[in-house]
């Protein structure tokens, strides 16, 4: 069957600046992928006149990072507060991250705390930077069907292989591998209704990370490839 894309215009409002970007969307079978990019953040003294972030429509498979993972094992992804999910959000982003020289993070119950009110909003749109006055990095996804944390964190870094750092571009993987980044903080909910209704309860993953990445100009010094 061949996939359905979908787009949406978004906005973010950063240091007052509004930021236009795309999100996307693939379904196929009985499952529905929806991807927000994160956040793109800009020095005070950087000015912009216009930019459009496009998106790039890969296929919807876990990073070749996540072949150590074993998919049989128990999903604990909605087991909220647990080690075990913790950890699968830990291992998940740092198996990534130690591929491309990045220490590993560790969990902020703060950010994840955080994560949590704004996934159990069940509302798929970018939190806008209004859950703190300080700033942070965001990594959202949704979908239908069994969608555990290997596959949320896959769909972040399916990116991977089209990051050019002779032109490089920002994306869920930058702000996974974004050397700077220190902390972590994630959370899930279940949610009916967040798409079409025939498609039944989606898996809602929200992902906040300190320092923020993404950052404009700092790319050749946070992203190892």
């Amino acid at each position: 069957m061949g996939n359905l894309l979908r787009h949406r215009l978004s906005v973010l409002f950063i240091d007052n600046l509004r930021i236009p970007f795309l999100d996307s969307g693939i379904s196929f079978a009985n499952y529905t992928f929806v991807c927000y990019h994160d956040m793109i953040f800009f020095p005070t003294s950087f000015l912009i006149a216009f930019w459009t972030l496009l998106p790039s429509f890969v296929a919807a498979s876990p990073s070749p990072a996540f072949d150590s993972f074993d998919s049989t094992l128990p999903d604990f992804s909605f087991t909220r507060g647990s080690s075990e999910q913790m950890n699968g959000f830990l291992d998940t982003h740092n198996v990534v991250r130690a591929a491309h020289g990045a220490v590993p993070l560790s969990w902020s119950e703060t950010l994840a705390d955080l994560a949590a009110i704004w996934a159990d909003n069940c509302e798929f749109r970018a939190t806008e930077g209004i859950l703190r006055q300080v700033p942070y990095g965001e990594n959202i996804v949704a979908a239908t069907g069994f969608f555990p944390i290997t596959s949320a964190v896959g769909m972040f870094t399916q990116d991977a292989a089209s990051y050019d750092p002779a032109s490089p571009t920002y994306s869920h993987f930058t702000q996974v591998v974004w050397q700077s980044t220190t902390q972590l903080g994630c959370a899930i909910s279940s949610c009916s209704g967040l798409f079409d209704p025939e498609s039944g309860t989606a898996s809602f993953y929200v992902c906040l990370y300190d320092p923020p990445g993404n950052v404009m100009g700092e790319a050749s010094e946070n992203i190892q490839v």
